[in-house]
This record gives C-alpha cells, structure tokens and sequence, in this order.
C-alpha cells in the first residue's frame, strides 16, 4: 500500500477499527491503489491513493487538484488529503474509456470537461514561462525510426514543419497534457478527468487530439466531437475541427516513436503493456483515416500511408 493504513483512515478521520480492502490498479510501482474502506458501523467510502515515482509529477498533481477544486471544477476528482507526496483522491465512478463501448452521451461530456478546463483563469501546474517555440522547438521528425523510407521522409519534412506552424499558431494555456483515454472516466451523459501529473501550460488542442484518437472512434465520431469543442470555446468550427485532425498526425507521431521505450519501462505489466499496445493500434487508425480536410494532413498521409 502507497500510505500507512492508520495515517489514511486519521487524514479521513475514520475510525482506526475500519477495514481496508486495497486493490493496486496495475503492476507498476506507482500505480494508483483503490482502496474501499469499511467503518464499524456499516458505512463504506473508496478512494484512490496517487503517487508518481518522481516526486515533481506528484506534487503537480496535487496542486492542480487543489486548484481546480477551489476553482469549483466538476470534471476532476476532490483532493481529500495528502499524505507522504501522495494524493487521496475521492473515488470517481465510472469506467475507463479504454477497452469499451463508451456509454451514451459520455464522449461528448467529455470534450465539454475539456473545453471548460481550458476556459479556466487557472495559472498552476507546469511549463508556464516557457513559450509554445521552447516547447515545440525546430527539427526534423525522425521518421525513418518508423520505417519510413528517404523519399517518404523528404516529401514529408516541409508538411511536418508546416504542422509545426499550425501548433504554434493555436491556442495556448492551461491544459491536462495526458488526456488519454486511460485518464478520462466515463459514465452517461457524463465524464471526468483524472491524473493531473502533466497539467499546467500547453496547446490546448492536443488534449482533443489525446482524447479522441486514444477512444478509438470513427472518423465522422471524432470530427463531430471536435465541432462542439470548437463551438464550446467559441471556435471557427470547420477551421478548428480540419486543425485538430492535421494536429492528430503529428502528435500521433511522437507518441509511436517513444512507444518502444515506455514499452521496455512496462515490462513484466502485462496491464499497461496491454494498454500501451491497445493506444498505439488506436493512435496509427485515427491517424490514416481523416476527420478534416486540410491540405498539410493531406499531404502528410499522401506521402507517408498512400
């Protein structure tokens, strides 16, 4: 267990006869533990306990929970307590949107919880102080770690700067960074997001971007969500919505060249190898089959899949 069983049940004021029943999610060191408590008196309250293996992605977790919880923010767990750099979080209810059939209605709360996160006068987390340039520096994508050949390289190199361009050019604040499907929980008509370790200052978009092609959904399902995030931030819809699929191919990219090394990482979890394979099957589909019309994604998958 990530925390002492008496420490928890004082920090939740709970008497110390309850008893914890704890379940680790995952074969991880720093995977979350849920942990269903049961009080003398037949009451019974689930948390999960949340600690990275670097302290720095912890804490950022904890402060941002924090501050979204101050803020009034539905979409994210209640922080409970803190103990030893990890976070008691309030269990949320639901199922992980990966490796289902997403309920009714929970994919488009979803892209709402996004797009009301972004719309926050939040300034916490990491990376603030840095520009989208230093973040997003220049240079070639290395695409031939992918099997690409040099002809397919060359023709796509000036695309990859151009989507570079379009990066720098959308909308920059506060953001998750990780909203993966492994992050976002949903139920009917409803959704929340959960591990804050990466939030703080980033381009918006590529949490869409995150979202969507991690679900595994259909071309038309996830242009439609990208129109009602446009709409929900007052967004050029088609414009927006032809961006965040252009943004897919990119950021689709740079998560297949890093899979082989949180492979190696994940090794012996059968879980999260699961999970990392399942994502990366999901990323390479969405990132072949268009949900928009501009020129530069075009371009990108005539030169790399056609």
């Amino acid at each position: 267990m990530l925390v002492e069983p008496s420490e928890l049940l004082a920090a939740l004021r709970l008497p110390l006869a309850s008893q914890l029943d704890v379940e680790p999610l995952g074969l991880a060191l720093d995977a979350p533990d849920e942990v269903v408590i049961r009080t003398p008196d037949g009451g019974e309250m689930v948390v999960l306990v949340r600690r990275s293996r670097e302290s720095d992605l912890a804490e950022n977790n904890i402060a941002v929970l924090e501050r979204l919880n101050a803020s009034g923010f539905r979409y994210a767990p209640q922080l409970l307590a803190v103990l030893d750099g990890a976070a008691v979080e309030q269990e949320v209810q639901g199922v992980r949107a990966l490796g289902i059939i997403p309920p009714d209605g929970s994919c488009e709360a979803a892209i709402d919880a996004l797009a009301a996160l972004h719309t926050l006068p939040v300034r916490e987390g990491l990376r603030w102080g840095t520009s989208p340039a230093d973040l997003f520096p220049e240079g070639d994508v290395p695409l031939h770690r992918l099997g690409f050949t040099a002809t397919e390289r060359d023709v796509a190199r000036p695309l990859f700067a151009a989507a570079r361009d379009a990066l720098l050019a959308s909308p920059f604040g506060f953001c998750h960074g990780g909203s993966i499907a492994t992050n976002v929980l949903l139920l009917p008509d409803a959704a929340q997001l959960v591990n804050f370790e990466q939030a703080g200052y980033g381009p918006q978009l590529l949490d869409v971007v995150a979202f969507l092609l991690t679900m595994g959904l259909y071309a038309e399902q996830r242009r439609d969500l990208a129109l009602r995030y446009a709409r929900a931030r007052s967004l050029e819809p088609d414009p927006t919505a032809d961006l965040i699929d252009l943004l897919g191919i990119s950021w689709g990219i740079s998560e297949q060249l890093v899979l082989p090394r949180r492979l190696i990482e994940s090794y012996g979890d059968e879980l999260t190898v699961s999970a990392l394979r399942t994502v990366a099957g999901r990323i390479d589909e969405g990132m072949r089959d268009p949900a928009g019309r501009h020129p530069v994604a075009a371009g990108i998958r005539a030169a790399l899949w056609q």
